[in-house]
């Protein structure tokens, strides 16, 4: 199993997904949603899931967890989640 990293951005994501959601659905359909993330981040560091090439920034991949994208790159020894994008957004001008 690689180890997993995320970068500021990413926390950053995740705390505002948890943010919109606790708003909209309340706190425990907030923490169920970024926990699954987590989860299912998790599952790619063990090798469970795989992701697909993102066409827009080459050594990037992409997983998707319900209505948001999982962007990362895969280390020899650690997977680095980049962002977490809803589908909404434009990929390009945010990674």
């Amino acid at each position: 199993m690689k180890s997993l990293a995320f970068l500021p951005a990413a926390e950053a994501d995740i705390e505002a997904i948890w943010d919109y959601s606790a708003d909209r659905w309340g706190e425990d359909q907030a923490d169920r949603y970024t926990d699954d993330i987590r989860i299912l981040c998790e599952a790619v560091a063990r090798g469970d899931k795989s992701g697909r090439p993102v066409d827009v920034r080459p050594g990037l991949l992409k997983c998707r967890m319900a209505s948001h994208m999982i962007y990362f790159r895969s280390e020899a020894d650690r997977i680095v989640v980049v962002r977490l994008l809803h589908s909404a957004q434009d990929v390009e001008r945010n990674l």
